[in-house]
């Protein structure tokens, strides 16, 4: 267990890491590019990867997965894990901000992967909660994406106060990354406070009318449950 919360303490500061530039090359690849990823589970959104979402037992049960379902999407994860397990390895060498850039375009390209072999497994209405579950977790960073501003149409103003507010808690999660230690299991928690409280930051920027919008795409409010993954392998 203590593994695999180090590996998620991790994985979560480079997607805080990567956050900007992500949100940059998304507006780069423009709406062709949007409507190519609508096609499979999980849209565009940068976030958590989808292999980490579609393999944690408590996003299984919210989406209501079968049996062969969770078969299906945990063979498909296991074989593209394998595949890019050296490019994993070397995630490793490089300063921060380098390790970050090689994590974001690797999550990319394994989310990519993932939707491809699991196009037309699961239910529409399950790949629209996915979403759903995918843009809560995202938290704040979600806001300072091209797409979402200009659905929520944010005022230049606001865009650069969400800007302020993520750069912040970029920040914080670097020093709290930083101060760990071997207690991972704290410092996850302390990020989940950060989450939340940088969320609320950002939401107070919104009008009424945005806030409204944003809870009809993020769908019912949900907490992920890091508790390892099916049988107990927490590695």
């Amino acid at each position: 267990m203590r593994h695999f919360a180090k590996s998620i303490l991790s994985l979560v500061v480079l997607a805080l890491l990567a956050g900007p530039a992500a949100a940059q090359r998304q507006g780069e690849r423009g709406e062709r590019g949007d409507r190519a990823d609508r096609g499979g589970p999980g849209g565009a959104d940068r976030g958590p990867a989808l292999a980490m979402l579609l393999t944690n037992k408590s996003v299984q049960e919210e989406l209501k997965l079968s049996n062969e379902q969770v078969r299906k999407v945990e063979a498909a994860v296991s074989e593209i894990r394998q595949k890019h397990r050296q490019e994993f390895e070397g995630l490793r060498s490089g300063n921060a901000s380098e390790r970050a850039e090689r994590f974001s375009a690797l999550r990319r390209k394994m989310d990519e992967e993932t939707r491809e072999a699991l196009r037309g497994d699961l239910q529409p209405e399950q790949v629209r909660r996915l979403r759903q579950i995918r843009l809560q977790a995202r938290g704040a960073d979600a806001l300072a994406s091209p797409r979402l501003q200009e659905a929520l149409d944010l005022t230049a103003d606001q865009k650069s106060k969400i800007h302020e507010i993520n750069e912040d808690a970029h920040e914080d999660a670097r020093e709290i990354f930083r101060d760990a230690g071997d207690d991972r299991a704290a410092a996850i928690r302390k990020l989940q406070t950060l989450h939340k409280e940088t969320m609320d930051r950002a939401c107070a920027v919104l009008t009424d009318k945005q806030k409204a919008q944003y809870k009809e795409l993020a769908g019912e409010p949900f907490e992920i449950k890091w508790e390892g993954r099916r049988g107990g392998d927490n590695r």
